[in-house]
């Protein structure tokens, strides 16, 4: 079983596409679910949406973040409403990237999604934008993520 350090814990609303992402990046079939508990998988922490949008969970995505090797906060480009705490990203020791997910979907406003990034308080030069879809984005972020976590998430 892989160390939680070289595993990348995904946080986001309800809906962002945080499973989806980790299934793209895990070359798994994409198909949705709702994930309802924390799921670890060899590479990734996927968390349930209710941990940004109830703030009474807010803590559990900040137990289970800070034991990760890189956290990705996921907001959806068609995202009009922000959930996100202010300089969320500032609660954690460890490497944060933002991800701006859905950036392929119409009516979509991903600098809009990465505006509420930056209020959470991730680096305007730590944003990625990307479409689990279409794979836009995905060879960067696959990218940045070796960088911090390394060839454990390498796309196998």
């Amino acid at each position: 079983m892989a160390s939680n350090k070289n595993r990348v814990a995904l946080v986001g609303k309800i809906g962002c596409g945080k499973t989806t992402l980790r299934q793209k990046l895990s070359d798994e079939e994409l198909h949705y679910r709702k994930t309802q508990t924390i799921s670890y998988t060899e590479d990734f922490i996927d968390t349930p949406g209710e941990f940004i949008d109830m703030p009474f969970f807010c803590r559990n995505a900040i137990n289970v973040a800070c034991d990760a090797g890189l956290l990705g906060i996921c907001v959806a480009a068609d995202d009009n409403q922000n959930k996100l705490p202010p300089n969320f990203a500032l609660t954690f020791n460890g490497p944060v990237i933002g991800i701006v997910t859905k950036i392929d979907k119409e009516g979509a406003n991903p600098e809009k999604a990465a505006k509420f990034l930056v209020y959470a308080g991730v680096s305007k030069k730590k944003i990625l934008r990307v479409s689990s879809f279409t794979g836009e984005g995905i060879p960067e972020l696959e990218e940045h993520i070796l960088k911090i976590v390394g060839e454990k998430n390498k796309k196998r």
